[in-house]
């Protein structure tokens, strides 16, 4: 039966080369080795099960099947990727170095996701040109063409950053520094990003004897790679998103994060007044501004947020007397990030005499400031093409509720009041956990 297990192995480590997308053919054989070692440890706990358990014949004579179905779930099905962005979603490439060289390759990113991580090889001779490329996306997969080999660098990009030019340069074979080079077609010599925050370039550092091709990078977001590649990038050719018609995110759905409910009380002014003989009304008031702000943020896609709009229902900070917790409103149309400014009044006025000597006034609001995780289904629309595909990230929301005014007699005990106040807050606590965890 070991004997079937290991047969059944073999077959699944084969179909690596079919059932699944890979960038190259290395990538092919690592995919399959992965396969047979997951199939030979599946394969080992199979034989050591059968012999802790020779009493079990029924579970031996399935034992098979039960062990070939078990390694097809735990190890095939979870390495199925997700459906990679539509080609139609995306512009026609633009590329440079040579059609003839090293093998064709395709790197393209899973539907939401964008290149987080761009790190290119070059090189270690006078020559510089490009011997290979790594794209990590935001999900986490990593993807690699040509050789990691030589000297790199590596561009990360922050969220909200967005490429907004690409020149790529190729060395041709009749150049004097090519001359000496095994192969005499055009490779890949270097690539210059300009972003809305910086510029990065990486390859041959002199290109004075080069040849430039612009890139047309529509929205901006990069989303894969095509070319042609060996020990050298022979050909390369970036691929980005269309500019983007429409994004939304709907079917919005939150979860709370662990151990953060975000409620604080703050004092915006305190204030006295003292009767000095002659009987007056005393007017605590005042005004200021806060900032109210709402960030969606993504997991898998950075400069996707920056023209996304999300219909969800945005938490708003309820307060009931002293009570005070979180509640839902109604749902409506947000963008990625949204701030605006609130305006925060109080007035309050207390009659002084001889009944009230001393009075001690103060304002405060109850502040908010939350992040939830936040799941739901994006649709991405250029031209007559659309996606739609799952998404999710984290919202971080900043909210302020009331202001609440308290004059109290100087004579009253301050600390039992201040006791008092800590405690309400505690309790609102309380009561704030049990909401969300119900």
């Amino acid at each position: 039966m070991a004997v079937v297990d290991a047969l059944f192995a073999a077959i699944v480590a084969a179909s690596a080369f079919i059932a699944l997308p890979v960038t190259s053919f290395l990538s092919s054989v690592i995919l399959a080795a992965e396969f047979s070692l997951a199939a030979l440890v599946a394969t080992s706990f199979h034989l050591v099960a059968l012999l802790a358990t020779p009493s079990l014949g029924c579970c031996a004579r399935f034992s098979t099947p039960c062990t070939s179905i078990l390694f097809f779930l735990v190890v095939l099905v979870p390495s199925v990727r997700a459906d990679p962005w539509s080609r139609d979603l995306c512009v026609r490439p633009t590329g440079i170095g040579s059609s003839n060289g090293g093998e064709p390759f395709t790197i393209l990113g899973n539907a939401g996701t964008s290149v987080s991580t761009l790190r290119l090889y070059r090189n270690n001779g006078a020559l510089g040109y490009l011997r290979g490329v790594v794209a990590v996306f935001s999900d986490g997969t990593e993807m690699v063409a040509g050789v990691r080999k030589d000297q790199y660098s590596e561009l990360t990009f922050d969220e909200g950053e967005f490429i907004t030019g690409m020149t790529l340069w190729s060395v041709a074979p009749l150049s004097r520094k090519f001359r000496k080079a095994k192969s005499k077609t055009p490779r890949a010599a270097r690539i210059d990003i300009t972003t809305n925050q910086r510029s990065w370039g990486y390859g041959v550092d002199n290109t004075s004897k080069l040849s430039s091709k612009a890139v047309n990078v529509a929205s901006g977001i990069l989303v894969g790679f095509q070319g042609r590649a060996g020990d050298d990038m022979d050909q390369l050719a970036p691929i980005f998103l269309r500019k983007v018609d429409e994004s939304v995110v709907d079917d919005v759905v939150f979860e709370r994060l662990p151990g953060n409910d975000g409620l604080e009380l703050e004092t915006l002014k305190e204030g006295t007044a003292v009767w000095k003989g002659t009987n007056y009304s005393y007017t605590f008031s005042g005004s200021t501004t806060r900032e109210i702000s709402t960030t969606f943020s993504s997991e898998t896609s950075y400069g996707l947020s920056l023209s996304t709009t999300f219909t969800a229902s945005l938490p708003r900070v309820l307060q009931s007397g002293i009570g005070v917790g979180w509640t839902f409103g109604a749902s409506s149309s947000q963008d990625y990030h949204k701030g605006r400014s609130t305006q925060l009044s109080w007035s309050s006025t207390v009659e002084m005499s001889s009944d009230m000597p001393a009075v001690s006034c103060s304002a405060m609001v109850w502040r908010g400031q939350v992040r939830l995780r936040w799941s739901g289904t994006q649709t991405v629309t250029a031209g007559d093409a659309s996606l739609s595909f799952p998404t999710s990230g984290t919202l971080t929301h900043v909210d302020y509720g009331k202001v609440e005014t308290v004059c109290r007699p100087v004579g009253a005990s301050v600390e039992n009041e201040e006791d008092s106040s800590s405690s309400s807050s505690s309790s609102s606590s309380v009561k704030l956990a049990k909401r969300w965890a119900g």
